[in-house]
């Protein structure tokens, strides 16, 4: 175990962890150990993980505190894990005479439980941290902030590899007739590394797509910078468009707001079991953090809306 991990023991008490094995092992104070290790271990590879994903997200400043969150949850876990583990007996230690085993079973499988909810708990966690280090890797939202920028951040880049993709192809004919290692040199000029230069014009690379990209590489290509405009397009329109409220009877509102791509309906109290039916299968759900009842903005959810604002 490297200096890392062992900094991370500590989370971990020592008499805990032996105390967890005292009814199961004949060397509590070894597996004890070994589970102090274990956790270390699984921390100091997370944060490996956490940390290289920061770096190529840009978001290192924020790693301190998303990695405190994280390691709070796993050793709040882990010691129950160890703390259920401590009430098992095994009748290997307290030997077989009059071993309650029907007590013993229900704790063993409170304790499986226990470590089924780390483990499901840590992956769940770990994809979180993930996606709050990566927001560079997020779908790209309609509502969100930062949309329209990301957008085109997207559509710049297709645009470079197409322009790339023809510059490649037109090198390639150019300096077809005199040889391989002239249209190697060709493409290294465009700026491409000479081990991805000579995949171009292996013969491996020629026998399946023929010379230079295949042209349906460049027709998806650009059919994906149009599809990715248009949408730009429509994220720029709604967000140019101005909230709009309704007041229905009742003390219903209806709350239209296109920039955030979002439909919201604000009751007065909690609606009818058959009002809030409707609401979840026209993909309306309870957001605590705007006290409304809130849907993507579709047809579906607007039409909803409206008939409630209209008939409440």
């Amino acid at each position: 175990m490297s200096q890392d991990s062992k900094a991370f023991s500590s989370d971990i008490p020592v008499s805990l962890a032996a105390s967890a094995f005292t009814g199961v092992s004949f060397t509590p104070e070894r597996r004890g150990e070994r589970a102090r290790d274990d956790y270390a271990v699984m921390l100091a590879e997370d944060l490996a993980m956490f940390k290289a994903a920061a770096e190529r997200g840009g978001t290192l400043a924020q790693l301190d505190d998303e990695f405190a969150r994280y390691r709070a949850g796993m050793r709040s876990r882990y010691v129950a894990y160890l703390q259920s583990s401590s009430r098992c007996i095994s009748s290997f230690i307290a030997g077989p005479s009059n071993f309650p085993v029907a007590r013993a079973q229900k704790r063993n499988a409170v304790t499986n439980r226990r470590l089924d909810d780390l483990f499901s708990w840590r992956e769940m966690a770990r994809r979180a941290v993930m996606r709050n280090l990566r927001p560079d890797l997020r779908p790209i939202m309609a509502g969100d902030a930062d949309a329209a920028d990301r957008l085109a951040a997207e559509i710049s880049a297709a645009q470079r590899v197409q322009e790339q993709m023809k510059a490649v192809n037109a090198a390639l004919r150019k300096a077809g007739k005199a040889g391989k290692e002239a249209q190697t040199a060709a493409l290294i000029e465009l700026g491409l590394s000479e081990d991805q230069a000579r995949e171009l014009v292996s013969p491996k690379f020629q026998s399946c797509y023929g010379q230079g990209y295949p042209s349906f590489r460049l027709t998806n290509n650009q059919a994906n910078i149009r599809r990715m405009q248009q949408r730009l397009e429509q994220i720029e329109r709604a967000a140019a468009m101005p909230v709009v409220e309704k007041q229905g009877a009742d003390g219903v509102r209806l709350e239209d707001d296109p920039p955030a791509n979002r439909v919201r309906l604000f009751f007065p109290g909690k609606p009818a079991d058959e009002v809030r039916s409707k609401l979840k299968s026209s993909g309306f759900r309870w957001a605590p953090s705007v006290g409304a009842w809130q849907a993507y903005r579709n047809a579906r959810a607007l039409d909803l809306a409206a008939a409630m604002v209209g008939s409440a």
